[in-house]
């Protein structure tokens, strides 16, 4: 139906409806229902033309001999009116050339405004109907044909049957060879009867679970036939009739098992993740098949390869790969042997991808279709050299400063020594003045802080080539390379004690840091990193003898005038993390002890949940916290580790009833643990696989007996067994944040009250 706004007569609109082939009229409402408008289509519906008419068309000579229906439209108009319809739908008798017909009428109503109400009549003539339906019988009748013979050459049984009479309205060949009887025989039977040999429907009939959009599987022993079969069920319309169709396969029958080996078959490769593509040997470029798999790698669609990247593998390769490869395929094609390589590969999107490939060459001679070509098969592996080079950096580097430990401080310098031994190198030993009463001044929190700057200010001061390294609580190393005099040194380690000296001057509460520095040189006071750094400690502990806040180039001679030597707390343990992080009460305590002594309970818990995420190397640490009956959920808390994305917005009045009974998977010790989210239900998997999450740990927390929230750490970079020891560490630090959480509610409401 063809609707307009009143207001727009004569405007662009008009010019839209005169371009229309079906008949358009614009009218006022009143009783002889003036033409203001007509499109070229009515008049010709009429057959005249707009020309014979001077100013405006008498509506209602239209109806010359059946002005009864004229009437019939204008009342049913008003009608519509008063009542505030806007559509008027009806038949009515015309005059249309020189013969009276039958026209179909829609009419919409458009807004009153100053010059009266106005209505747009479309007009359909039946015989168009007619011919419509027709065609649609015509169709409807061609689609039935196909759809038996189609069932017809189908191997395994089908029949369909009335779901309200139970009668049978068709059957395949194969059900009539089955049910050793013909379809004259069967048509019309009660389908309980001629299949089950039942006197009544049958007490197992599946009808009630059956809709049209889902297909109902399962498998059925038929004691009539002796014989078991394996049954997809389904509710169609049948020439009107509801009714259910039914496709089954002997158990037994070759049709059966070839259909359960191409099923295996399916199965075992979509358990591969791999791309496979075949491309062209005489330009090691042309791709000539390829899965789907492999446009899921490459984030493209069919069209895009084609279009795109013109189905070329140097599309999508790194360039700086592409001659390696080239390489590897030439030899291939000499050798007849497969090859396993690396390599780097652009998404759509243009990020870089790493594959491993497999290569294999097929001769024209040995190919279907004469052309030699290469199958290759590449998995993704991205995230695992990514997961790599994480722990990697966890174990190189040290937790809270994000530099060198001290394992792998030493191993970097004492590779550089040994490929370079002709070079002179300056070895800085670092120790904080007073660190302790920072400590015991500002928290461990702020310690912890001072640490990380001072960590980060030295990186500034030098080369990135250069080696900063962390060697124990607050003692740091600095390694300069290839530097020119002793006296460069010395600047050097000036400069950065100044730096220390005004890395805090300008805060609100400024804190003073200080250092003692010790300086050892290669080749002139060791030979060797060992050599090296004990010379480097002696010299700090001749800085803190001379008062601190200096530093001191090693000098033997200078020493032995110093009272016996004790050397610096070399290896002691860092005293921030990793002492509270040995056992899960040291860091249940140091949780505790944050909640306690922070004033906003907020950010109390961001930083915990940092810390506790750091620790324990996850991807996502959270808190969901419930309405009153615990129906729903809202994540109020959350950190996320380096390159996971936030979820809290998404998150938020969460319907634990529509993630099947949610609170169901917190076992007796009110923990949900969960390796893999596969094992889930479907609804769950696509919740957690929506936020990327592989893994999952959370604690549940209960307020009189009522499911109030949890604690949730999440894996998303691959599956994670959790120890028994996180577990229990986690649960115990989840139970001490749902107590403050809770005397943050009553806090609340406590509020609220007054």
């Amino acid at each position: 139906m063809v609707q307009m706004k009143p207001s727009a007569a004569g405007s662009a609109d008009m010019g839209m409806l005169e371009d229309l082939q079906m008949a358009v009229s614009l009218h006022q409402l009143d009783d002889a229902l003036t033409v203001l408008w007509a499109n070229t289509a009515f008049y010709q519906m009429l057959g005249k033309k707009q020309e014979d008419f001077k100013e405006s068309l008498v509506f209602s000579s239209c109806f010359s001999d059946v002005i009864q229906d004229f009437q019939k439209l204008y009342s049913s108009l008003c009608a519509a009116d008063e009542c505030g319809q806007r559509q008027v739908k009806l038949r009515s008798s015309m005059r249309i050339a020189d013969d009276v017909r039958m026209v179909e009428i829609a009419g919409t109503i458009g807004d009153a405004k100053q010059g009266g109400q106005e209505v747009l009549l479309c007009y359909t003539p039946c015989t168009m109907l007619a011919d419509e339906r027709r065609q649609l019988l015509t169709a409807n009748r061609e689609m039935t044909d196909n759809f038996k013979w189609m069932m017809a050459a189908y191997t395994g049984n089908v029949y369909i049957s009335d779901m309200d009479t139970y009668e049978l309205l068709y059957v395949n060949k194969k059900s009539c060879d089955t049910l050793q009887a013909s379809e004259a025989q069967l048509l019309g039977r009660k389908c309980y009867e001629a299949i089950q040999g039942l006197d009544a429907p049958c007490p197992f009939c599946t009808n009630a679970h059956l809709k049209k959009n889902e297909t109902y599987s399962w498998e059925f022993y038929n004691s009539k036939l002796k014989r078991t079969f394996m049954i997809k069920d389904r509710k169609l319309d049948w020439f009107g009739h509801a009714a259910r169709i039914e496709l089954s396969y002997d158990m037994y029958s070759e049709e059966y098992k070839l259909a359960k080996k191409d099923q295996e078959r399916e199965a075992i490769l979509k358990t591969i993740p791999a791309g496979m593509v075949r491309f062209d040997a005489r330009d090691f470029d042309t791709i000539l098949w390829y899965n789907g798999i492999f446009l899921d790698m490459i984030g493209c669609t069919k069209e895009q390869l084609e279009e795109e990247l013109h189905s070329r593998c140097s599309k999508y390769v790194h360039p700086d790969d592409l001659p390696r490869i080239s390489q590897v395929c030439a030899g291939l094609k000499n050798t007849g042997d497969n090859a396993v390589l690396e390599a780097r590969a652009f998404t759509r999107s243009k990020e870089e991808r790493i594959w491993t490939v497999t290569l294999c060459y097929i001769s024209g001679e040995d190919s279907w279709d004469g052309i030699p070509s290469f199958y290759s098969i590449g998995l993704d592996i991205t995230e695992e050299r990514q997961q790599m080079e994480r722990l990697r950096h966890k174990a190189e580097k040290d937790a809270l400063t994000g530099i060198y430990n001290r394992e792998t401080m030493k191993q970097q310098i004492q590779s550089y020594l040994m490929e370079n031994p002709n070079t002179i190198n300056a070895l800085l030993m670092i120790d904080t003045d007073n660190f302790k009463q920072i400590n015991d001044t500002h928290g461990h929190i702020t310690g912890d802080f001072v640490l990380s700057e001072m960590a980060a200010g030295m990186k500034r001061m030098v080369r990135k080539t250069d080696i900063v390294g962390r060697i124990g609580g607050d003692e740091f190393t600095i390694f300069i390379k290839n530097i020119v005099s002793a006296d460069a040194a010395k600047e050097k380690a000036e400069a950065i004690l100044d730096m220390f000296r005004r890395l805090f001057s300008k805060e609100k509460k400024p804190i003073r840091v200080t250092c003692s520095m010790g300086i050892a040189l290669y080749p002139r006071d060791g030979e060797n990193f060992q050599k090296l750094y004990e010379c480097a400690d002696k010299a700090l502990y001749q800085a803190k003898q001379l008062g601190k806040n200096s530093c001191c180039m090693y000098d033997a001679k200078l020493l032995s005038n110093l009272t016996a030597l004790q050397n610096s707390s070399i290896g002691a343990a860092i005293d921030s993390e990793q002492k509270y992080a040995e056992s899960a009460d040291n860091l249940a305590r140091y949780v505790f002890r944050i909640l306690y002594h922070y004033e906003n309970l907020d950010d109390a818990v961001n930083l915990i949940l940092e810390i506790v995420g750091k620790q324990f190397d996850v991807s996502r640490s959270y808190v969901f916290e419930n309405n009153r009956d615990g129906s729903r959920g809202f994540n109020t808390y959350e950190w996320c580790n380096e390159g996971i994305s936030s979820e809290m917005a998404q998150l938020q009045n969460v319907n634990y009833k529509e993630l099947g009974d949610y609170e169901a998977l917190f076992q007796e010790e009110h923990i949900f643990y969960c390796r893999d989210i596969q094992s889930l239900s479907p609804t769950q998997i696509a919740l957690f696989a929506s936020q990327g999450i592989h893994s999952t740990l959370q604690c549940a927390f209960y307020d009189n007996g009522i499911f109030s929230g949890f604690i949730g750490f999440d894996e998303c970079t691959g599956t994670r067994f959790w120890t028994r020891e996180e577990v229990s560490s986690l649960s115990l630090i989840s139970q001490i944040l749902a107590t403050f959480l809770k005397l943050k509610r009553m806090e609340a409401a406590t509020h609220v009250e007054e």
